[in-house]
């Protein structure tokens, strides 16, 4: 042990040794540094810098530009880069604006900026899509480690674009006359922003607007419209609201209540580059506006499936009348739309048998804000509960509101009809073969060339069916409708069952009653926006009277085309047959298949034994074997006796009933 520590102790010792050396040759070499006479310290060189892909010095291009730089530091590294945009307002570039420039840091050779072209590049002929300029030059400079900058690259360009333009949709323009609209209105507009050329669009950056009131410049719509193309007008717009904001709301206004009197309304759109819509035109973005009190409200649309839709805009319409069976469900769907006077609907109430309109009370539902939006109509929508009635009569009444106070109202007496179903049977005579356009001979013709009967031979048929059915009266259970008188649902109300044979050309053109009673497609009791509904409504009968248990057959020329739908609504009534008409075929029809829409299996057409001569539409006919072949006047075309009546028409249900005529 003591020889290890006097080991120990000596190296030691010559440790501390050599470190006083190493202190003593580091101070010898500071002062060498630091004598004038003895060494030389090389300063920091400056990087360099370039710009490797940019415009063309001097060109007009476009206002979203790529550019490309590179650096190199000859004793050291580049550590960042700095660049300098600068607006030339004059054009051409000023010095000053290159000393009180603000210079930005990018640490990446590349970088894609968005420059303004902000300057109406001619003011005298400016018009929607107009060009707009500004000359700009781009500065870019290196940096090293120690700070030292590079002299800086730069080039000199003009960035070009096209100006936004703005249309207003609410109101729409009306060749210089005034729009009417309520003291609380909404405005609505879209903005297109052209990039490059017409053919190239894109939202706009924002948009900016002004209700004017024309007081100040005496009632004059010209003066006022003029004060607002002025810079003068600076104050009076709005701030820009992003075009894109939530809600929509870059694409709407809603005014604050306004007082009665005429206004004008601009809004002009900002693109990215700062180009803004350099005119104000009345066929597109301005109008002329009123504000005054209203006659009229929203357009109110009540649904029902049975009456289809009647429709109003006043708060005083006359009563629409409506028979419908003891026991039938009766809801209503209720729609409505101010957007046409720059109104928002903003609830509605409905009630039956109400007393007192003024009573809140007596309203089954008090007003309540729309929260559906029908994705068809773009219109506020809401459904009532079903309701029974068994006796009497009951009134609907359903109400709407604007947020500026106007209403619309419907009233429908519910007039209950009871079904007795006494009777048996009842044909209803919709064929007048007469008149059809075929010029129609008739089966009896000598030539034999008849396809149809005539309206006689028609009757003679029918007349000679129900001769041994008991209690059968020709005169009170068979009635024409041909001659335009209208069947009222009290008739219908007593027969279990209705044969209803029709004369139907396929465009429903003729002038018989079975397609406007018995096509679901809902339809209007008047025009949209005409004003006002009244009178006793043409119900759905055929649907009415299914619904309260009577039975239906529909016959004659062409009927069941006139049940296939026209648009995207699926009928239900009346059932042709056991067969519903939906679960449309995505293949070619398989005569073996009975469902369908627009594309029955040629079979399912012939189920009219007696009247039906052949399909005419192309689209629902079986190409291969396309007429029905069960007519006398037909036969001897085909020189077949093939069935192809309802007896084969292959029922989904074994047990359906089955039509059995005699020789």
């Amino acid at each position: 042990m003591p020889h290890r520590a006097a080991r120990s102790a000596k190296k030691i010792g010559t440790m501390k040794r050599l470190g006083a050396l190493v202190i003593l040759l580091g101070l010898v070499a500071f002062a060498a540094c630091t004598d004038s006479g003895g060494g030389e310290r090389h300063p920091n060189q400056a990087p360099q810098v370039w710009l490797s892909a940019a415009p063309p010095e001097g060109s007009v291009g476009k206002y979203t530009v790529k550019l490309f730089w590179g650096g190199w530091d000859p004793d050291g590294e580049v550590r960042h880069y700095e660049y300098l945009v600068t607006d030339n307002r004059t054009g051409v570039f000023d010095p000053a604006d290159l000393e009180s420039g603000v210079w930005r840091t990018v640490v990446g050779n590349d970088s894609t900026f968005t420059f303004s072209a902000d300057s109406l590049l001619n003011p005298n002929t400016a018009k929607l899509a107009s060009e707009f300029v500004r000359s700009h030059t781009f500065f870019i400079r290196a940096v090293d480690e120690l700070g030292l900058r590079s002299e800086y690259a730069y080039r000199s360009f003009t960035a070009r674009t096209l100006s936004p333009d703005v249309v207003i949709e609410v109101p729409r323009a009306s060749g210089g006359s005034q729009s009417d609209v309520p003291p609380i209105a909404t405005f609505r507009w879209r903005a297109t922003d052209y990039v490059d050329d017409l053919n190239t669009r894109q939202d706009p950056e924002s948009v900016q607007y002004v209700l004017k009131s024309t007081l100040p410049f005496g009632g004059d719509f010209v003066k006022t419209l003029n004060y607002l193309r002025t810079p003068a007008s600076r104050s009076d717009w709005r701030d820009w609201v992003f075009y894109r904001a939530p809600g929509d709301s870059g694409k709407w206004w809603t005014t604050p209540p306004q007082d009665f009197g005429t206004y004008v309304l601009a809004v002009r759109a900002k693109d990215e580059a700062g180009a803004i819509t350099p005119v104000l035109d009345e066929n597109f973005n301005a109008r002329r506006i009123r504000v005054s009190p209203r006659t009229t409200g929203p357009l109110f649309s009540l649904t029902n499936e049975f009456m289809g839709t009647v429709a109003t805009t006043v708060c005083s319409s006359p009563t629409t009348i409506l028979d419908v069976p003891a026991g039938v469900a009766l809801d209503f769907r209720l729609s409505a739309t101010a957007a046409s006077y720059g109104g928002i609907v903003s609830g509605y109430r409905y009630g039956w048998d109400i007393v007192d309109l003024t009573d809140p009370g007596q309203w089954e539902v008090d007003f309540t804000p729309f929260v559906t939006v029908d994705p068809d109509t773009k219109q506020d929508t809401a459904r009532t509960p079903a309701r029974k009635f068994f006796f009497g009569t009951h009134v609907f009444t359903a109400e709407v509101i604007d947020n500026s106070g106007f209403c619309s109202r419907i009233e429908v007496k519910v007039n209950i009809v009871q079904f007795s179903l006494e009777r048996n049977l009842l044909v209803v005579d919709d064929f007048a073969a007469d008149d059809n356009p075929l010029g129609n001979p008739g089966w009896n013709n000598v030539l034999g060339r008849g396809i149809l009967p005539t309206d006689a031979e028609h009757d003679e048929f029918w007349l000679s069916m129900m001769q041994n059915l008991d209690g059968f009266d020709p005169a009170l259970d068979m009635i024409a409708t041909s001659q335009g008188s209208t069947i009222p649902l009290t008739k219908l109300a007593s027969y279990k069952s209705i044969i209803w044979s029709a004369f139907s050309s396929v465009d429903t053109r003729q002038a018989d009653k079975l397609p406007e009673l018995y096509r679901y497609i809902l339809h209007r009791s008047t025009k949209p926006g005409s004003g006002t509904v009244s009178g006793k409504v043409t119900p759905n009968l055929l649907a009415l009277t299914m619904a309260a248990g009577g039975h239906v057959l529909i016959t004659g020329q062409q009927p069941v085309q006139n049940v296939i739908p026209r648009t995207a609504v699926t009928p239900r009534f009346p059932f042709i047959f056991l067969y519903e008409l939906e679960d449309p075929q995505t293949t070619t029809p398989d005569v073996n298949d009975p469902t369908g829409t627009a594309d029955f299996a040629y079979r399912e057409l012939c189920l009219e034994t007696l009247d039906f001569a052949y399909t005419t539409n192309q689209r629902i006919r079986n190409r291969a074997d396309n007429y029905c072949r069960v007519l006398a006047g037909l036969r001897s075309q085909f020189g077949s006796l093939r069935d192809d009546t309802m007896r084969e028409a292959l029922p989904l249900d074994p047990n359906f009933p089955k039509l059995t005529l005699r020789p």
